[in-house]
């Protein structure tokens, strides 16, 4: 009987009929069971899962997870509008898989009549002269330009005359205009505040009532106001409540299919298709967030996360910044209050002169820049030959070793077990300074 009670219970909240889970589900482990009848996936997704932890919750899973493969002709109108979308290099086999499960799960219960062909091109590119965030009127500078060196002659007359009536108007700026209005006049308005005849009237205590306790009375009343029932506080019966205020979910209501994924690029295009994107606790995704680079000398944006250097201007000028794609496909970029968004740090004095060698290590400063393969000795590298009359086993004490070469004592090991320079304790302190004896 308590088995029966408790499907029952999560036959009650599970609101979305089909989920179709990708493999950041599993990975945070989101109890689709609370909220999706038919969990759905590919077999690709379980076959990307590694960690062992995973793969003993995938064993043992409270519910049954159902693969299916979809149609080609699906793969093919994803493929093609997530090319539309500029989200397709982002995706990879498996994630289009998935979009197409989802797409072939929602034509299949509800219809296409209500999904989106063609994404909304809500953002226009538009190539001008100057860049709008460049500074256009800088006070102290003068930037002039070439169109308006003509006009300057017919202009002069009509500003002089402007000049003069504006003088006029405001007589404490009689020599030249500033940008901003005139301050108020400090010792005038005390002035008048002198002047003034104020009268302070207190209130009158009643005939019963001593100072003191009226003091303390309204301590109490103080400290009754203060001690509230809790309300107003974030508290895990009223998160989802407060969430859907703020615009950030909402609850799933009369949807039939929805895609579980904490892929953006995917949350993208699942928002400007038409289709319903769910949160790990099963809430309805309105816009979806994620981060990018965003070069701050060229003003360009890119989604590989992994780049150091803009890929447009080559400039080590790229930042993170916060974007939000809503329902219908509108691009916001969330940019940060701080302006030392460019770090200066290392900038004040000159860089030393580059190494040289097999082994140098210089700072990266460019993209295409090179650097040193960091390949064994001659000696580490030659191979050993096991029908040599003289040969000699590696573990016997008479074997010879290369332990004198630089790449040695830069402890550097062969491309076979991980190539670059390595640390036995990386967690080991080294003294910076020796003092000479």
């Amino acid at each position: 009987p308590w088995g029966r009670a408790a499907a029952s219970a999560r036959t009650k909240m599970a609101a979305v009929e089909h989920v179709v889970a990708d493999a950041g589900a599993f990975l945070r482990g989101a109890p689709l069971q609370d909220f999706g009848k038919n969990v759905y996936t590919i077999k690709e997704v379980v076959s990307e899962i590694r960690d062992k932890e995973t793969r003993r919750r995938l064993a043992v899973l409270p519910y049954q997870l159902h693969f299916k493969q979809p149609f080609p002709e699906y793969v093919k109108l994803v493929t093609e509008f997530s090319k539309k979308t500029g989200d397709y290099p982002s995706l990879s086999a498996t994630d289009l898989q998935v979009l197409a499960l989802t797409y072939q799960l929602e034509a299949e219960t509800v219809g296409v009549a209500h999904l989106k062909t063609e994404p909304d091109k809500k953002v226009q590119l538009r190539s001008t002269i100057q860049h709008p965030e460049a500074p256009v009127h800088v006070v102290g500078f003068h930037l002039p330009s070439k169109s308006k060196h003509l006009e300057e002659d017919a202009c002069l007359s009509t500003s002089d005359s402007g000049l003069r009536a504006a003088a006029e108007e405001s007589p404490e700026f009689s020599s030249f205009l500033y940008w901003r209005n005139p301050l108020p006049s400090i010792e005038e308005d005390l002035q008048e505040l002198q002047n003034a005849h104020t009268v302070s009237i207190s209130p009158a205590i009643p005939a019963g009532l001593q100072p003191g306790e009226d003091q303390e009375n309204a301590g109490e009343d103080g400290s009754k106001g203060d001690s509230d029932d809790g309300e107003g506080w974030i508290t895990p019966d009223n998160i989802k409540r407060i969430q859907q205020g703020m615009g950030h979910c909402d609850a799933p209501a009369n949807v039939q299919v929805g895609c579980v994924t904490t892929d953006f690029a995917m949350q993208n295009v699942l928002l400007q298709m038409g289709l319903h994107v769910l949160a790990m606790n099963g809430m309805l995704i309105r816009q979806a967030r994620s981060y990018i680079l965003r070069c701050h000398g060229c003003f360009k944006t890119t989604s590989d996360m992994t780049r150091v250097f803009c890929p447009h201007c080559g400039n080590k000028t790229l930042k993170k910044v916060a974007v939000s794609v809503g329902a219908d496909g509108t691009l916001h970029m969330h940019f940060s209050r701080n302006p030392k968004v460019l770090n200066t740090r290392g900038l004040r004095y000159s860089l030393t002169a580059p190494q040289g060698g097999k082994h140098a290590s210089n700072p990266h400063l460019a993209e295409d820049q090179h650097f040193p393969q960091q390949r064994l000795s001659r000696k580490a590298r030659q191979k050993t030959n096991v029908f040599d009359p003289d040969y000699i086993a590696g573990v016997s004490p008479f074997a010879e070793n290369d332990i004198y070469s630089r790449a040695a004592n830069l402890q550097i090991r062969d491309a076979a077990l991980g190539a670059g320079r390595r640390r036995i304790n990386p967690n080991a302190a080294t003294k910076k300074f020796v003092r000479k004896r």
